[in-house]
């Protein structure tokens, strides 16, 4: 499990995107798990882990839009 001490959402999303499958937590924010290069649904459905989890998707998305 990486700890990342600040939110850096680019920072996130290459460690979610290069390791592809995982867990990690965010100083914070919480703990959140991903799978196949993106945040899964958090158990915690609170406005924070939503949008943690969003704006890390879509800077994997964007990333990997980058790289084709």
């Amino acid at each position: 499990m990486k700890i990342f001490q600040r939110y850096n959402p680019l920072l996130v999303a290459k460690y979610v995107k290069t390791l592809f499958r995982g867990r990690l937590y965010i100083k914070d924010i919480g703990a959140f798990e991903f799978d196949m290069g993106r945040i899964l649904m958090p158990k915690v459905r609170d406005k924070r882990h939503l949008n943690a989890m969003s704006e890390i998707n879509r800077q994997v998305m964007r990333l990997q839009a980058e790289m084709a």
